[in-house]
């Protein structure tokens, strides 16, 4: 890592302020050093495939506009292809040309593909869209910004797809954490994270969450217990 701005962990969560550094970092590919609303798929998919162990599966958050070219980066990354995932919102956005009302997610894998703990999960999830992220932002926060965060995912949705890809113990990274819903995820169902996010605000919002998934787990992993290669099951 480089430009950590600050590192807390909490449980058996990471959680990183900062650009990323390794093979994430800006002279390793033409973007310096921007994360998510700037990485384009073709420069983020080879780094995610670095980053991963053998054996590990992916899910690539997408909309229908940028699946296609969001999975054409990851199969030239090397990943395997399992299935589009579709998580019905239940809730539509307005729009004239049929209301939006679902997103997707690639399932992808690097190495040998695993079976998903839950075989007759379908592909499709119906999970409502519950925004909470802006009840955890800070009083300092003015009220023209006290707005949900733009990509907020259902904690239920990750969990969902963590509990089908993951152990108990094993590694999540989300190198695009936003406002947490992942490494909550991941508190609440006894795995280890890594979360990486470039706004402050968000950054904020993501440590109150986990704090309190923590907490209400009475998690009692050990903070500083290592983590080994096989460990690094799921980036989402």
């Amino acid at each position: 890592m480089t430009g950590i701005q600050r590192d807390i962990t909490i449980g058996s969560c990471r959680l990183i302020l900062g650009e990323m550094g390794g093979c994430f970092a800006k002279d390793a590919y033409d973007n310096s050093g921007e994360l998510f609303d700037m990485v384009e798929w073709a420069d983020m998919a080879p780094l995610i495939y670095g980053v991963l162990s053998d054996d590990a599966d992916a899910i690539i958050m997408a909309s229908d506009r940028e699946e296609g070219a969001a999975r054409a980066a990851f199969d030239a990354a090397g990943f395997g292809f399992h299935r589009l995932l579709v998580w019905d919102k239940i809730t539509a956005t307005p729009n004239r040309w049929y209301m939006p009302n679902c997103e997707f997610g690639l399932y992808l894998y690097k190495g040998r593909a695993r079976r998903i703990t839950d075989c007759s999960s379908k592909a499709l999830i119906r999970c409502p869209q519950q925004d909470v992220s802006h009840l955890y932002l800070g009083a300092d926060v003015p009220p023209d910004q006290r707005r949900p965060h733009a990509t907020e995912k259902p904690v239920a949705l990750m969990a969902h797809w963590m509990g089908n890809s993951t152990d108990p113990g094993d590694l999540v990274i989300d190198p695009f954490m936003g406002s947490g819903s992942t490494i909550v995820a991941a508190a609440r169902t006894g795995r280890a994270a890594i979360g990486i996010e470039k706004d402050p605000k968000w950054f904020d919002v993501a440590c109150a969450r986990v704090a309190e998934a923590a907490e209400r787990n009475q998690m009692e992993m050990p903070v500083s217990a290592p983590v080994s290669a096989q460990q690094e099951a799921l980036a989402l």
